[in-house]
């Protein structure tokens, strides 16, 4: 009953938050794409329903790893703020937690790979270089499971942070059941990224008591198909005192470590260490991501506050900014951060607070959505890269991204820009590279010319993923596309191909039906429209011909009476 109630009341707002588009209504999908030609695969399609200038002046990019059943091509992606791509790549199959992290002096691009399934993944750590080359990859130490979607941390010593998930039998009488069970234990390892060597390993079952668990066990743990995930670690740091933080979904507590494992405090659950301040508010979170230090003793974490669709807690989820006072033990909340829609998603999620400006960033984790806010809540900026009608009343999350980043980051890839004919046109553009300000087409004579047998048809400014340009009748037929950045600096070049040659570019069964689809439904709303005008002329045309019947007897009876007083 409490379900239904609290899916009724949801209603009203999520069609308030739907625009009357065709993208909000899906009738592109689930997981609306684009498609360019110089790019075979599709990429996300993000559409802002709120702008704000500031959101484009700090020069930081959009990171993020769709995924779900109605991502046909899950990996890690790359967007300007105004959503256009930036880099998209497919080989790496399922990717999550895609972020800019700095390692000896050097920027990488880091995100997991492997497969995924409940709470067990099993996978690697990648980090790439500026050419978006595998620089370096790490992988779990001394145990029979690799490594988990959840943490890649890279720390300021060059060791690198991850969690792990592993079946364990454990004795469970304190939670009503005889003698032992399966669990899903939770650990993280601590990592010398150069050498490999293990540093350090913490087991959440040797530290905390299974009965402080907020997942009922039901009949879990009876198996090791069916192990209990009492713990659910998503988030580990370690700060310049060589402690660690962690958060625990299913303890709905986070909790800080000496250098040794052993739990200094914890914040939230069934044993909180604190005095909340706030009525309650900084310390009333639920099954939460992403906890970390911000510095002056506060902590930023991500509330999701539900953990199924069908039994929301509270009426939206939220960023969270917390201040603590480790001398009295108390803490008290600072800010909170929601959607401007007062999304409610039930896993998964991030929050950021972005280095150069202190705005905020907040990755709605199984809604596929993410929300740029100044320092004090206002939202800047709104994007989504999923349909709303679809998340916003009951969100089964089969289009999300684990974790959402705004960063700097600067793409020289090795391979050069791409070039295509198609349609009467001339497309260009160069995946993941971030410096160019301008296309310039060059034609020659021949297809071996030299570079100063090239000439200049045309410049064009970058405004997008693809470079377009009209293919015209000269008399140099082989064209080339420079790639310049904004001084006029050549960065690469295009192959030459001949401009009298068109690519074939085949449309897919999805896209014929996405275009059926569409066409119906305009063609339907166009018909009811037809028949609501047609029925409301013919009101109008039979109220006008009442009137004039009216009339015409009210002006005979007037005659009779005068007949009648002469």
């Amino acid at each position: 009953m409490r379900s239904s109630f609290a899916l009724l009341t949801a209603l009203p707002a999520a069609v308030r938050a739907l625009s009357l588009n065709a993208y909000d209504l899906g009738l592109y999908g689930v997981y609306p794409t684009q498609n360019f030609v110089t790019l075979g695969q599709p990429t996300p399609w993000a559409q802002i329903s709120q702008w704000d200038p500031r959101c484009d002046k700090d020069g930081g990019l959009i990171l993020l790893s769709p995924r779900g059943v109605n991502v046909p091509n899950p990996g890690p992606v790359i967007l300007d703020p105004r959503g256009n791509l930036v880099w998209s790549e497919g080989k790496f199959g399922q990717a999550m937690n895609l972020q800019v992290q700095r390692y000896k002096g050097e920027d990488f691009l880091t995100f997991w790979s492997g497969t995924s399934g409940g709470p067990h993944s099993n996978g690697s750590y990648y980090m790439l270089d500026s050419s978006y080359e595998v620089a370096h990859t790490v992988n779990s130490v001394d145990i029979d499971m690799g490594g988990d979607l959840h943490e890649f941390e890279i720390t300021n010593n060059g060791t690198a942070l991850f969690t792990i998930y592993q079946d364990k039998q454990v004795d469970c009488s304190d939670v009503g059941h005889d003698g032992l069970c399966w669990i899903d234990d939770c650990l993280f390892q601590e990592v010398d990224i150069a050498t490999g060597k293990l540093l350090f390993q913490w087991r959440a079952s040797d530290h905390v008591p299974l009965s402080h668990s907020y997942k009922l066990r039901h009949k879990d743990g009876l198996t090791k198909k069916t192990a209990w995930d009492f713990f659910h670690i998503n988030s580990v740091q370690k700060d310049d005192l060589g402690n660690y933080l962690i958060s625990s979904r299913h303890m709905r507590a986070i909790y800080y470590l000496d250098s040794k494992g052993n739990i200094l405090w914890s914040l939230g659950g069934k044993h909180s260490d604190f005095t909340d301040l706030s009525e309650g508010n900084a310390s009333n979170f639920k099954w939460q991501h992403h906890a970390r230090w911000r510095g002056n003793n506060t902590m930023s974490f991500y509330d999701n506050h539900a953990k199924n669709v069908f039994h929301p807690l509270s009426e939206f989820s939220r960023g969270m900014l917390v201040q603590f006072d480790f001398e009295n033990m108390t803490v008290k909340l600072l800010q909170t951060y929601k959607h401007p829609d007062n999304v409610l998603s039930i896993s998964q999620g991030s929050m950021q607070v972005i280095p150069e400006t202190g705005n905020v960033m907040i990755g709605w984790g199984n809604t596929p959505a993410y929300t740029e806010f100044t320092a004090d809540g206002e939202v800047l900026c709104n994007t989504h890269f999923g349909a709303p009608l679809f998340f916003m009343i009951l969100d089964f999350g089969w289009v999300k991204s684990y974790r959402t980043f705004k960063s700097h980051w600067v793409g020289k890839p090795k391979t050069p820009p791409t070039i295509k004919i198609f349609a009467g046109q001339i497309f260009a553009s160069w995946n993941g590279a971030t410096e160019v300000a301008k296309w310039r087409l060059e034609s020659a004579k021949s297809l071996k010319a030299t570079n100063d047998d090239f000439a200049i048809v045309e410049e064009i400014k970058k405004d997008g993923f693809e470079g377009v340009f009209m293919r015209n009748s000269w008399e140099r037929r082989f064209v080339r596309v420079a790639a310049l950045d904004r001084a006029g600096e050549v960065l690469g070049y295009t192959d030459v191909v001949d401009s009298t040659f068109e690519e074939y570019i085949p449309i897919s069964l999805f896209q014929i039906l996405v275009s059926l689809c569409f066409i119906l439904v305009v063609g339907f709303f166009a018909w009811t429209y037809r028949e609501m005008l047609k029925k409301q002329s013919s009101r109008i045309f039979a109220l006008r011909r009442q009137q004039k019947n009216t009339q015409q007897y009210e002006l005979l009876n007037s005659r009779e009476n005068v007949d009648d007083a002469v």
